[in-house]
This record gives C-alpha cells, structure tokens and sequence, in this order.
C-alpha cells in the first residue's frame, strides 16, 4: 500500500482502494475483450464496498464501519493489489472473483445485521461516485477551466462539490451560481471587464490582506452578479454546488520585511492600463513566494466554507483573498460590513493570523483539501472522483514560469497530486498575467480547456457510471 504522509491507517487503506478502482478502469477502457466486462463491474463493486468508513443511513446519521470492514477491507486490498497493478487485461482477475464475490456478499450481510445502516443507504454509497473538481491557481492561465466545466456539462455531469486556489477559486464561483452550468453570465462579465476597471494602483488601508502593489476591486466589478434574491451578496452557504476556497493565513513569523515593503514591492514593475511587466517582475515574485514558502510553520490553510465559522463567507471576499498573490494582489475588506468583518476578526484571532493571502501558498491544487472535504461528509456521500484542473503544472517549455511552477510543485502540488483520481493539465494556456484577457482570448482559452479534457472524459464518464449492486451467485 503506497503510503501518504499524515494520514492514518484507515485512511491510508481507503485512498489505496480507490487507486485500484482508477486502475482498474483505466485497463478496462483499454480491454476490448468481453471478459473484461463480465468482471470488471464485479470488482469494482468489491473495491468500493472495501472502502466503506462511515455511511449516513436514512436518518441522515453518520454510522461508522471502519471496525466492522477493517480486516474484509485488508483482504480485498492485498489480494487485488498485486492482480490489478500487475496485469493489463481486466479478465485475468476471473479467477478470482467468485471468492471476491463470496467475502464481500458475507460482509454486506454481517454490516447489515450488525450495524444501523438500511440496504439503501449502504447501496448509495457503494454503487455511485461523486463528481468533484479541484480548480488550481496560475492566474490567467485558468481562463481554459470555463471549457473544462463545459466538456462535464456535456457529459451530463453536475459536481457534487468544487473547490478553489486563486483563479480557480474565482471561476469556480461562476460555475457554481446554479446547478447547470450557464456560461452567459461569465461571458457578459468579460465583455464588460477592464483591467482598469479591477485593479487598481493607489495608497489604501490594509486591514485583513497583505499590502501589495495593486488592489483588486472585484465587487466593483462582478458584484451584481453575486448577490442574493434579497439584495444582500453572495455567501459560500448559497451556493446551489457547494464551493470551498482556498486561503493562506500568514502569522508574523512569516513576514520578513514590514507592510510597507509589500504595498511597493511591484512598483515599476506592472505597467497601466494593460498590466504588462517590466523585466524583473516575474523574478521578483518568485523571490517573493519563495520567502513565504521557506516559512511553512509561519503558514495556515483556511479552508473557506469548511474551516467552523466560514460557511457564510461571502462569496466575493473569498476569491478576493484566495487571488491575493503577496506583493502583487492585494484584497482586503475595507467597506462598512460589521458581519464580514467579525467573521474576520474571529478567523485572525483563531488562527493567530495577521493578514490573509493567496490560497496557493499552501495548496495551489488543493485535491487533498477536497478528499478530506468529502470524506468529513460534506456532500453526504464519501465516494468521490478528485478531478483536479491544474493549468500551472511545471513545464519546462515555459522558461519564464517554470522556476515558480517547479517551486510549487515541490512546495504542495505534488503531495496534493496523491489525493487526485485524474490530473487535467493543459498544454496550451493564456499568460499567468493576463488577467483581464480580451474577449477573443477567453474564447481561445475556454477551447484550448475543452480540447485538454478529451483525453480524460472516458475514464471520467466509466468511473462516474453507477456500479451494478452484487448479487447473491
């Protein structure tokens, strides 16, 4: 069993079985041999119900069978590792099934005699994954995500939860305004959005985020789509998909110049109106990021919309914060809003933060923030499929970028990658700093996005497909 740091053996146990589960689907999309699909809906109903931990039966309670499985769950998992990982064709596991089928038919019966859990609770959860996706930082070359929720929408595929770093953040908010996905509103939005008109380079109060050069204005911007029937914005706890964002608290240990360094740190370097840079701004940021990151204690995830206290985040503030790439970005509550700003003054105290900033700090592709997220219960289900959308995987064909990229990676991308059950990554992408692109270049990106998820919908649409419930042979 590969073994992932800070988790326990239960969790360990499950996160192998749904590598096996990917697995296994993969080699079945690539077995063209009827056996294999005589076998492999059997398997996979056995992986799944190996996985099982707590199952929230018909009174909507939380029942607990991880002791009940713990050894059926260590069997299935030691006798199928070394089959699936070891061989190409699915119907070579035959001889292994009717045992498979046997334990695991002995062990639903015993669950359901021994635990308060009804068939059909215990059904649900075995049979169906749950859609979830993981949108990553990069600035403008998140403008190709809006494609990839199209190509799910096209597969008829809803997400059950998303969650956000930075640009991942703020298109994931789009996205989750309704149930089906309407790409009008995102399109009107760009239409109308200047760079002049979202950021802005002017002396200002810091209050909750880091200072920085420039200063978003995203309720200026986007606030009249963000707000509730009754008049007031947005929360997290609106939200028809429920939406998790990504910050950074920052404690003072992590800081190593004043305020004042940070509020100029970019001057010179970002030019108005267009927000190009002047040699030495991508060196000066990635000697930024690089300061923080070499203080990880000084560090805290806050996970808005998880984290006690932030269900009712407003929607803009959260993407605000997440977006607010230290010395470049700066967002901040400022505005005469007593319930926003308890709930930050509640948050700093808890955390002993100082100051709020970009979520990709400590997670720029926060897969595992969205297994944990699931397994805690927070879509009522914890059968999930971690799609997870990173269009600032390292690359070295982008010499500019690659430096902060591979920083990352090694930072908390690639452990994070470890809680993925599929990685988008996409070869073609706008500037990180284009971040208020023409019309015409967010039409480019969204198709570049589309055509980046082809290669991975088969196996989206096979994993998400409902298991067939075993039968008694």
């Amino acid at each position: 069993m590969r073994r992932t740091p800070n988790m326990g053996v239960d969790e360990q146990r499950k996160r192998a079985l749904e590598v096996l589960d990917n697995i296994l689907v993969r080699r079945w999309l690539d077995d063209k041999e009827r056996s294999a699909d005589q076998v492999a809906p059997s398997v996979r109903y056995a992986l799944s119900f190996a996985r099982l931990t707590k199952v929230r039966n018909r009174h909507h309670e939380d029942i607990d069978l991880t002791e009940h499985l713990a050894m059926h769950s260590e069997w299935v998992l030691d006798q199928l590792t070394p089959r699936i990982e070891g061989s190409r064709r699915v119907g070579e596991l035959a001889s292994l099934v009717p045992e498979l089928i046997r334990r695991t038919i002995t062990a639903r019966d015993e669950v359901l005699r021994t635990a308060d859990i009804d068939r059909d609770s215990l059904e649900q959860e075995v049979t169906q994954r749950h859609l979830v996706v993981v949108s990553g930082g990069g600035g403008g070359a998140g403008y190709v995500y809006p494609g990839a929720y199209e190509a799910f929408e096209r597969l008829g595929q809803i997400p059950d939860l998303m969650v956000g770093t930075s640009i991942g953040a703020l298109l994931s908010m789009f996205r989750c305004r309704r149930k089906r996905w309407d790409m009008a509103p995102m399109v009107s939005a760009s239409r109308s959005l200047s760079w002049s008109g979202v950021f802005k380079v002017l002396e200002t109060e810091s209050r909750y985020g880091l200072p920085a050069t420039l200063r978003m204005h995203l309720r200026a911007a986007l606030g009249h789509l963000f707000r509730h029937p009754s008049g007031r914005p947005l929360w997290l706890s609106d939200m028809p998909i429920p939406l998790l964002m990504v910050t950074t608290g920052i404690k003072v240990g992590a800081l190593r110049h004043d305020l004042h360094h940070y509020e100029h740190l970019m001057d010179g370097t970002v030019r108005q109106p267009a927000g190009r840079w002047a040699l030495g701004g991508g060196a000066r940021l990635f000697k930024t990021v690089g300061e923080f990151l070499s203080r990880r204690d000084s560090l805290v995830q806050v996970v808005l919309g998880q984290d006690p206290g932030t269900e009712d985040f407003d929607v803009l503030d959260g993407a605000g914060f997440s977006s607010a790439i230290p010395g470049l970005l700066h967002y901040d509550v400022l505005r005469d809003d007593q319930r926003m700003r308890r709930m930050l003054d509640r948050l700093h105290d808890r955390y002993g933060i100082t100051r709020l900033s970009e979520g990709g700090l400590t997670s720029n592709l926060p897969a595992r923030v969205a297994w944990e997220a699931v397994q805690a219960g927070k879509i009522g289900r914890r059968n999930g499929l971690v799609v997870a959308l990173d269009c600032f995987a390292a690359n070295p064909r982008r010499p500019v970028w690659y430096p902060l990229q591979t920083l990352l990676r090694l930072s908390n991308t690639e452990a994070d990658r470890a809680f993925a059950d599929a990685v988008v990554t996409f070869p073609k992408t706008l500037s990180p700093v284009n971040l208020v692109p023409t019309m015409e270049e967010a039409l480019k990106a969204i198709r570049w996005g589309r055509a980046a998820m082809d290669p991975h919908l088969a196996f989206i649409e096979r994993s998400l497909q409902t298991v067939p419930v075993l039968k008694e042979p």
